[in-house]
């Protein structure tokens, strides 16, 4: 019994020390949790309250952020600003340079026309040559070009024949091709100019033609083209003269000649009765406009052709039994006439026998002296009938064409108006700046006449200036008297 107290003593001692264990480690625990829990709430509370140092931190922070965008704001704008700035002085100093930048030009010779504008009726002495078949018209002769009596210009194939066209077509057109590419290779001497030649006849159809198309006229298409086919057949009669010593070329022209053959047998061939200038444009007043009747037609029977004519004939190339198939302009002459409406002219100006330049913009031609044969007083004006032997050719298609006649001409030193410094028209004079070594120097000159566009002008008393050397300055608002011209 003695010795067992001891044990129960070590047991509870050990089981004290145990519980003393167990409860530090729990208070320890506590301690643990409740300090972490402890920093977390501060932490919250620092989150949720920060200190006062970290407020103004913050604010710095803030305020330096605010100063920093307010400056590249200005910094944007300012750099805006003076992008425009300088741009616009460049287009200022751009136009500035351009706009005081003096032109300058040579005093040249030249005229100052005053015109009165009308519309003209052109009429010749023609006769119309009959047709007594129906087909289709291949012509034999280019459109406004002279032929000779007897001359084969048209003939009419037969519906039943055109096939017969079309394969002698296909044929020179084979013909053409082996011809370029033999001249292409050297052979046939002489056959490249005669293609240079024709082509120089060709190419201003076919500017023509495209003219006309980009116009959107197409009256005259069919023309053009009867025109350019009878220049190809005349390109290819003259080539025909000349030996290729080709097979190919020999078997072609032998297939040519069979088809002419079939159409001379079954066409109806026409021939030029006289000589004269040729045009396959008819508008059916070839009976009634004609020199035995013209010229003592009433001003308001000419006035109603003028009216009611179109301006150019056209042509047709199908042909019925009956019809005119050209008309032939045998007199070298022809009229143009003309109803001048209010007071455009005078009787004293346009007397008989007088003669005057005409101006045809549209052609671009200038009938130089043509003679009045014709004037009188009209209902509606004056009425002036003109003669002259220039440009049949070119106005054989033309019926009625706008003109411009000149009443009076100066010829002499002309400059534009533009170039004029104060100039005084009533009593005709006038100042032009020169480049004189470099200078630019006034000079007086005066004004022998003008239009909207020149001035003729001459040197004031013996200074001999200007003259044909003198170097006038065209836009006179650029510069004064005594600058340096660079």
């Amino acid at each position: 019994m003695a010795e067992k107290k001891p044990n129960n003593k070590i047991k509870k001692t050990h089981s004290k020390a145990t519980n003393s264990k167990n409860s530090k480690d729990s208070k320890s625990s506590t301690s643990s949790m409740s300090s972490a829990n402890y920093a977390q709430s501060a932490n919250y509370a620092a989150s949720s309250n920060p200190a006062p140092s970290s407020k103004k931190k913050l604010g710095s922070r803030k305020s330096r952020a605010g100063k920093r965008a307010l400056r590249a704001f200005f910094y944007g704008v300012l750099i805006v600003a003076v992008s425009i700035v300088a741009l616009y002085a460049i287009i200022y100093h751009l136009n500035s340079f351009l706009a005081s930048k003096p032109n300058f030009e040579f005093v040249t010779v030249g005229e100052v026309e005053h015109t009165i504008g009308a519309t003209a009726l052109v009429v010749r002495d023609e006769v119309v040559v009959g047709n007594g078949s129906t087909g289709s018209l291949i012509t034999r002769a280019t459109e406004g070009s002279r032929v000779y009596t007897g001359q084969r210009i048209a003939m009419v194939v037969p519906s039943d024949m055109e096939s017969v066209v079309g394969d002698l077509r296909n044929t020179q057109s084979q013909i053409s091709e082996v011809q370029q590419e033999l001249i292409n290779s050297g052979h046939g001497a002489g056959a490249e100019v005669i293609y240079r030649e024709m082509d120089s006849e060709i190419e201003p159809m076919v500017d023509m033609m495209r003219l006309d198309a980009s116009n959107g006229n197409i009256s005259d298409m069919s023309s053009y083209t009867a025109s350019i086919s009878v220049l190809l057949d005349q390109r290819e009669e003259m080539l025909a003269a000349i030996d290729f010593n080709d097979e190919r070329l020999s078997v072609l022209r032998s297939d040519e000649a069979s088809y002419e053959n079939q159409l001379a047998m079954s066409a109806s061939l026409i021939s030029a009765p006289q000589p004269g200038v040729i045009s396959y444009k008819l508008d059916g007043l070839e009976g009634e406009l004609n020199y035995d009747t013209f010229l003592s037609m009433s001003s308001s029977q000419i006035q109603q052709y003028i009216d009611g004519d179109s301006g150019v004939i056209t042509s047709d190339m199908t042909i019925e039994a009956g019809e005119s198939v050209a008309r032939i302009a045998h007199n070298e002459s022809q009229y143009l006439a003309v109803v001048l409406e209010g007071e455009e002219g005078s009787i004293n100006e346009f007397a008989t026998g007088t003669t005057h330049d005409l101006n045809i913009a549209s052609e671009g031609i200038v009938i130089e002296d043509a003679l009045v044969e014709r004037v009188e007083v009209a209902d509606d004006g004056l009425l002036i009938i003109f003669s002259t032997t220039r440009y049949v050719e070119k106005l054989i298609d033309i019926r009625t064409v706008d003109i411009e006649i000149v009443i009076t001409s100066t010829e002499g030193l002309r400059v534009q108006t533009s170039s004029l410094v104060n100039p005084d028209y009533d009593r005709g004079m006038a100042s032009i700046y020169i480049n004189k070594n470099g200078y630019v120097e006034e000079v007086n000159v005066i004004i022998t006449d003008y239009d909207r566009e020149y001035a003729i002008v001459a040197p004031m008393g013996d200074t001999g200036v200007p003259n044909t050397q003198t170097v006038i300055i065209t836009n006179p608002s650029t510069v004064k008297p005594g600058d340096k011209l660079n």
